[in-house]
């Protein structure tokens, strides 16, 4: 089973369901040989389901000097193999130029992937993608409490409808908040902007420690010296403690 997206609460009028050919990508994206290959045998189909755009959803546009967020658009992948998930979802999220809310279905699992866009500041007529995030594989059949809420924060109606940029935001976000969520055990959504500023600051040091830790495991199979081993196996407990001290912020 794929992801529903009557989970998003969507309306009618900006169901599109348009394919989009392969080529399309070897003709518009920057993608290597490597790239290339992965799309060719790790895609099956790539479909463009939803337009949402002030004509289609009462939602205005955002525009500034760096983003034009004039429309969204949810963008589904179904994957052959999920062996290069992540790099593909960043291709994909670079090659079309509006915020993608894009699923990723693999048989009967699942993930969500985000990406703000801006104006390049090098480059003229340039979009740039930042901030990707993609989520761990969910089982549609057996989804965690936190995984259920958080398909539940992604509907319609649950998201501020000021502008484009506030709406995709609370997308991105809550992709954040879930990432918090397999550390923390619990899926929260910071209320005000500094808060959420800090949940993603405080994110980013758990996955350097996560990263020190599994480094460190690596050095420790090299190593000979049991004093070494020893030395090194006090550091790696002393970063869990830190690490678990802060999910408890998350």
């Amino acid at each position: 089973m794929t992801f529903d997206d009557a989970q998003l609460g969507l309306p009618d009028a900006a169901r599109l369901g348009k394919r989009i050919h392969k080529k399309l990508f070897f003709e518009n994206a920057d993608l290597s040989a490597a790239d290339r290959r992965a799309f060719t045998e790790d895609i099956d189909t790539v479909t463009w389901q939803y337009t949402l755009k002030p004509s289609t959803i009462n939602v205005n546009a955002y525009r500034d000097d760096e983003r034009d967020y004039g429309e969204l658009a949810v963008v589904h992948a179904t994957l052959k193999s999920p062996k290069h998930a992540a790099r593909l979802a960043e291709r994909i999220h670079r090659a079309i130029p509006y915020p993608l809310l894009l699923v990723l279905n693999y048989n009967a699992q699942w993930a969500l992937s985000t990406a703000h866009k801006r104006a390049s500041r090098a480059e003229a007529g340039v979009t740039v993608a930042e901030d990707i995030r993609t989520t761990r594989w969910i089982d549609s059949d057996t989804p965690t409490d936190v995984e259920q809420a958080f398909v539940a924060s992604l509907a319609l109606d649950e998201l501020p409808q000021t502008d484009f940029y506030a709406l995709y935001s609370a997308w991105h976000q809550r992709l954040i908040a879930l990432a918090c969520a397999r550390l923390s055990g619990r899926f929260h959504l910071p209320a005000e902007h500094e808060t959420r500023s800090a949940q993603r600051e405080r994110l980013a040091e758990c996955h350097q420690l996560e990263n020190d830790i599994a480094q460190l495991r690596a050095e420790i199979k090299k190593e000979t010296r049991f004093n070494r081993q020893v030395e090194l196996n006090t550091r790696i407990k002393e970063l869990q403690a830190t690490l678990r001290d802060t999910a408890t912020t998350l």
